[in-house]
């Protein structure tokens, strides 16, 4: 009798998304426009909240934020404000205004995309982040 061979099978969930922080004064609803303009997409404000727990508190912060689905590259875009309500969405990023990440990006030039974003007048400065600190972008839809 031969022994039965077993195999598992591990799937890794991880998304695909590229996170950029945007330092601006601008307030979202502007900084949105702007991007829209330059970058030929259409962010909108969502009506729900993204719901994040605070580490150090335990506490559940509400952040409003706004999306794009491009349907021809089915590519997904968040813009979300760093802080609200006196409450942060990195805390570990604070010195960055805003958060803008790209889900499933297949079609993007990443460095002609800062290059685009750091022509926008209200820019002060563009960083390209690691996805790992932002586990919470998953829940992002």
């Amino acid at each position: 009798m031969t022994k039965v061979k077993k195999y598992t099978l591990n799937f890794e969930n991880e998304e695909d998304f590229d996170v950029f922080g945007i330092s601006s004064p601008f307030a979202d609803y502007r900084l949105a426009w702007e991007l829209n303009a330059i970058l030929s997409i259409q962010l909108g404000k969502v009506n729900e909240t993204l719901e994040l727990i605070d580490k150090k508190s335990k506490q559940t912060n509400a952040f409003s934020y706004y999306s794009f689905f491009d349907e021809e590259n089915l590519t997904r875009f968040y813009l979300i404000k760093n802080k609200q309500n006196n409450r942060y969405v990195s805390s570990e990023s604070h010195m960055m205004d805003y958060f803008l990440f790209i889900k499933d990006n297949l079609t993007i030039d990443l460095e002609k995309f800062i290059n685009d974003l750091r022509k926008i007048n209200g820019i002060v400065a563009v960083f390209e982040l690691q996805s790992e600190k932002f586990e919470f972008a998953e829940y992002l839809t």
